[in-house]
């Protein structure tokens, strides 16, 4: 999505797919016995031609990004780029050590909490990972660093959000945001039918809002009023964009995944819209080169028809961009 005026550009990186869950949801596929990653000097490099192509913010995930040794490194390379840093963590494996590597060089770490403690150890398919995510929302927030909540909502667990507020206020975060749940990756397999809809969508919505009045929360909900998506198309990439435009002045976010690929909005994006590969060409060469059309006719595409659908009144815009990714096949895409 076009950045909005003060909007932030963000750089998201998947160092690796290790993780020590193996999360029924999990978009990567990512797990314990899965080692992909990319190494510290590319990644370092990616993040500097990143800044110098206006993204201001990078967002390290995963696969679990604590268990990338070089995290440290990375944060502190995009801080010298003069860039915010977030890390998105599952918190199971949180420890002072590790906490204190990263203290001082991340503005706010967001531990992901998806539903009451039956749901999320559910999802996480391990006991025990909801208590433990709560110590280490805890333990973060008693080492002074700020702490976000993120919840996938699913077909089963918007009306459990109030609860996450709850653990979430109790435990010390300051920022709830939701994220619909998309079936790409082990959800593909295992969560499918759990999408949620447009009533999950409106509930979400108005529950969030009660959230913000008695918790005292900020929240987010990564969905937009369709009637913003009819009265701003420049903000979903539905107007022309200038040529000469620098990537981060428009295109947000810009994903690294951990084997090298560079692709617009979200990880798995179709590569029929990639911008290459980080082992092969630098992402300052990638940004150069990058035949962008089709993607932003993809983009227009996908606007015009939910502009001309039947939509609830909010739209998982990034959702609906991704699945469009995967079965709209531009005349001039993969030129």
């Amino acid at each position: 999505m076009r950045q909005a005026a003060g909007g932030r550009a963000v750089l998201q990186v998947h160092p690796t797919r290790l993780c020590n869950l193996r999360c029924r949801h999990c978009y990567s596929s990512s797990g314990p016995d899965v080692s992909e990653s990319v190494p510290i000097p590319l990644l370092s490099q990616v993040v500097r031609d990143a800044a110098a192509l206006g993204y201001d913010v990078l967002n390290v995930t995963g696969g679990e990004p604590f268990l990338y040794p070089e995290l440290p490194t990375l944060l502190r390379t995009a801080r010298e780029a003069g860039m915010r840093t977030t890390v998105t963590t599952n918190a199971v494996a949180l420890n002072q050590r590790r906490i204190g590597l990263v203290r001082g060089l991340v503005d706010l770490v967001a531990v992901s909490i998806d539903g009451d403690q039956r749901t999320h150890d559910r999802i996480r398919d391990q006991q025990g990972c909801f208590t433990k995510a709560l110590a280490g929302i805890r333990r973060l927030t008693e080492a002074g660093v700020p702490v976000g909540v993120v919840t996938t909502l699913t077909q089963g667990n918007a009306t459990q959000l109030g609860d996450v507020a709850v653990a979430a206020t109790q435990s010390g975060a300051l920022l709830l945001q939701v994220h619909p749940l998309e079936p790409e990756g082990a959800a593909g397999r295992l969560m499918a039918g759990e999408r949620p809809d447009a009533v999950e969508l409106a509930y979400a919505a108005v529950e969030l809002g009660r959230i913000a009045e008695e918790h005292g929360l900020a929240v987010q909900l990564d969905a937009v009023p369709r009637t913003l998506l009819t009265r701003k198309p420049e903000a979903f990439l539905a107007a022309p964009v200038a040529a000469d435009a620098p990537l981060g002045s428009w295109l947000t976010p810009l994903v690294i995944e951990a084997n090298g690929a560079a692709v617009p909005i979200a990880y798995g994006f179709d590569r029929r819209y990639w911008l290459g590969n980080v082992y092969d060409r630098s992402l300052a060469e990638m940004a150069r080169g990058w035949d962008r059309y089709p993607f932003l006719e993809l983009c227009r595409n996908t606007w015009q028809r939910l502009v001309d659908g039947r939509t609830g009144p909010l739209i998982a815009w990034y959702g609906h961009l991704v699945r469009a990714s995967r079965t709209q096949r531009s005349a001039t895409a993969g030129r």
